[in-house]
């Protein structure tokens, strides 16, 4: 998955956070991301580790789907392939 700074983006739980949420992307990594917390997702955790960072986690990429402002899933855009010209 390609996720871009600003992107909104879900996670269901993990080994460390036994609540779903959902934050916007801040920093892209190799395999990781930096996602900020929204603040009425912070309410509902179960964890402190959240709090280490202030709102801020580090989540593998593939723990995280990208969702629209709506919370939907959005499908990662199919590359078409180019053929080159003779």
């Amino acid at each position: 998955m390609a996720l871009h700074e600003n992107d909104r983006v879900y996670c269901k739980e993990t080994e460390l956070f036994s609540t779903s949420f959902y934050g916007s992307v801040t920093k892209v990594y190799e395999h990781s991301v930096l996602v900020k917390v929204e603040p009425e997702q912070l309410k509902k955790k179960e964890t402190d580790k959240i709090d280490s960072f202030g709102d801020l986690v580090v989540i593998r990429q593939t723990e995280l789907q990208l969702v629209n402002d709506a919370g939907e899933a959005i499908a990662e855009p199919v590359d078409e392939k180019v053929e080159a010209a003779e």
